[in-house]
């Protein structure tokens, strides 16, 4: 799929071994965000997130998580150790190198926690395929603005248009342009700018 090359060529890429998702196959540990007692004037929040996910023994785990705020600021930014030993630190797409971890202790429990506090059921959380990324956090949470939905891809599902994709086609900029991986405060910026132009061009036509 990576070079669409004919089947029983070459492969593209070599890895050490097979790697697996898993994400699926251990559904204990899931938090769910709960209902919070706010002041008449407060709003339970606005926030982008994206996370980066490296190959364990277990499969797909989360190796960084940010969220930003509606005016793009990082307001939580951090490496995960996963629970398991790392096998593929998948550094082509997630752009986390073995230096990254090798000093981090935060752990998924930390971070669930941080996010938790951060966070209530009503609080509006944006992200591409958010699934993926709620999956990876064990994070139960349903006030969502998901890009790959509110900018379908023209086939319909499961097909979807890819952050970079959407960027350049609204925005005219480019994203995921660094050889070194994804940034996931670029992805988690690139979201929340796309669902602000999206309400500001809504807002034209319903004059």
């Amino acid at each position: 799929m990576c070079c669409s090359a004919a089947i029983g060529s070459t492969g593209c890429q070599v890895a050490k071994q097979h790697v697996q998702d898993g994400r699926k196959e251990n559904l204990e540990g899931f938090m769910k965000t709960f209902d919070k007692e706010l002041p008449e004037d407060a709003h339970p929040g606005i926030y982008a997130l994206d996370c980066e996910m490296s190959y364990t023994t277990y499969g797909l785990e989360l190796t960084r998580v940010t969220v930003v705020d509606t005016d793009m600021q990082v307001v939580y930014d951090t490496f995960v150790k996963p629970d398991n030993e790392i096998v593929d630190y998948n550094t082509r797409f997630s752009g986390v190198t073995e230096a990254d971890l090798a000093d981090t202790s935060i752990s998924l429990r930390d971070v669930q926690a941080v996010l938790l506090s951060m966070f209530n059921a009503d609080t509006i959380l944006i992200g591409h395929s958010l699934e993926s990324d709620l999956l990876a956090l064990k994070v139960i949470h349903s006030t969502v603005v998901d890009t790959s939905v509110l900018f379908p891809h023209r086939l319909g599902l499961p097909y979807k248009r890819s952050l970079r994709n959407l960027m350049a086609d609204y925005l005219r900029q480019i994203i995921q342009d660094n050889v070194d991986g994804h940034s996931s405060s670029e992805d988690a910026s690139a979201c929340m700018h796309l669902v602000i132009w999206k309400i500001r061009e809504d807002a034209k036509t319903k004059r």
